[in-house]
């Protein structure tokens, strides 16, 4: 199908946020001299073809106002770095370049801590990421970035777009000021904020080495309900890209009483995963084959005018147990967010929290020989089952911020018990 090297990942970032640290596909010793107009060329084509959100934005528009800056790009890695600038208009997670110059761009959202919102010139603090550095350190939703690195937020993004000749609409400043807050590997972060009345300067260790958690694939606690039943609330640790994972959740559904309630706690998924942990999980809260994911593999339209579109579905697992309630948020990406709408399908799930990471599609990555550069990009689209996009899907019981309130509590599982409590009383 590809003359290139296609490998596929099932939605999965897991593996390419190691791959970011680690050297690139194709070797630099092995590549043709740099050709910018080829390279051009030779990106337009695979994406145009290929990937799966190219109609999301006026794509043609944009590749011809940055050709001029593409074409006369003097080396690979300028040409690189002009490119990901350009790919960060389409906001999304899943769509990166590599090797850029270093220190690379961490990629958002498996990096980030924090997230902002509202206009550039004043951008607010949305949510920040449980267990952090940044939540450690204070940092709350609700605060005014006044600078970052030294620079208004406004001109750091005026910036960074400079460099193609764009001016970023308002929701792809936004997006590219998240991408910058989120940094650079091994690089430290410098911002100064506006909280009420008084002025914080809080300087931050690179994204990887701020967002903390513990070492399980999956973190289990207890208690009991007014009713008397055990409530497991079950916190997967980015771990959906393990099939270790598999085996873990299996074990601590054993050790559940049949009577028990799940609290699936996913808000730490940002670097996504893969169908098969994420059906093994389904698995459990289901009694017969259900549709929990609908795929459209766009290449195909695109090629011949024939959609190719199909229904996934999850296969009932031993022991069964009543369904969940799903927790999500910001940090809930990729497969994440496809278990959190899935169990919503097939088991019906009620979901709590925030819009999640909205990473786009199921994810491969592809060589670029003439560019000498690796891609990686959606070339499925994904929705609901109901046919909602999945980027799009909201949980029905909303909490903003769902990871950390203002006052540092966590009101998403708050209410997530609450709903359990509620079930009881409903159940008398």
């Amino acid at each position: 199908m590809h003359k290139n090297r296609l490998i596929r990942w099932a939605a999965a970032l897991t593996a390419l946020a190691c791959a970011q640290l680690a050297a690139p596909a194709l070797a630099a010793d092995t590549c043709p001299t740099f050709d910018a107009k080829a390279s051009w060329d030779e990106v337009r084509a695979k994406l145009t073809e290929n990937y799966a959100y190219w109609d999301r934005i006026d794509s043609n528009r944009l590749f011809d106002q940055a050709a001029p800056s593409m074409l006369t790009a003097p080396d690979r890695l300028t040409f690189a770095d002009r490119l990901q600038t350009l790919l960060l208009l389409y906001r999304d997670g899943h769509l990166h370049v590599s090797p850029t110059s270093a220190p690379a761009m961490a990629w958002a959202p498996s990096a980030s801590d924090l997230w902002f919102e509202g206009m550039i010139a004043q951008p607010m603090v949305r949510d920040v990421k449980q267990g952090s550095v940044a939540a450690e350190r204070g940092v709350r939703p609700g605060w005014r970035l006044l600078s970052i690195d030294g620079q208004a937020p406004d001109k750091a993004v005026a910036a960074l777009y400079a460099q193609i000749g764009i001016v970023p609409d308002a929701q792809q400043a936004l997006y590219a000021l998240n991408a910058l807050a989120t940094g650079r590997l091994k690089q430290a972060r410098h911002f100064a904020f506006m909280a009420s009345d008084r002025q914080v300067v809080i300087e931050l260790p690179p994204g990887y080495s701020s967002v903390k958690r513990p070492k399980d694939l999956l973190t289990v606690s207890r208690r009991i309900d007014q009713a008397g039943h055990v409530v497991a609330v079950f916190r997967i640790n980015n771990s959906l890209g393990e099939n270790g994972l598999i085996g873990a959740f299996d074990q601590a559904v054993a050790a559940l009483p049949a009577s028990a309630h799940v609290i699936l706690d996913l808000r730490d998924t940002p670097s996504g995963g893969n169908s098969t942990v994420a059906r093994s999980i389904i698995g459990h809260f289901i009694a017969s084959p259900q549709p929990y994911q609908r795929h459209e593999l766009t290449a195909e339209r695109t090629r011949f005018g024939v959609p190719r579109i199909w229904l996934e579905y999850a296969q009932p697992r031993a022991p069964r147990l009543r369904r969940p309630v799903v927790l999500a948020g910001l940090w809930t990406g990729s497969m994440g967010e496809g278990l959190s709408i899935g169990l919503n399908a097939a088991a019906g799930a009620p979901v709590v929290g925030s819009p999640m990471g909205q990473l786009l599609g199921a994810i491969i990555r592809d060589d670029l020989p003439t560019a000498c550069l690796t891609v990686s990009y959606a070339n499925e689209r994904l929705w609901h089952v109901d046919g909602t996009r999945r980027e799009a899907f909201v949980p029905q019981h909303f909490v903003g911020p769902a990871d950390t309130a203002v006052d540092g509590s966590d009101q998403a599982l708050a209410q997530g018990l609450a709903l359990v409590h509620k079930s009881d009383r409903q159940a008398k």
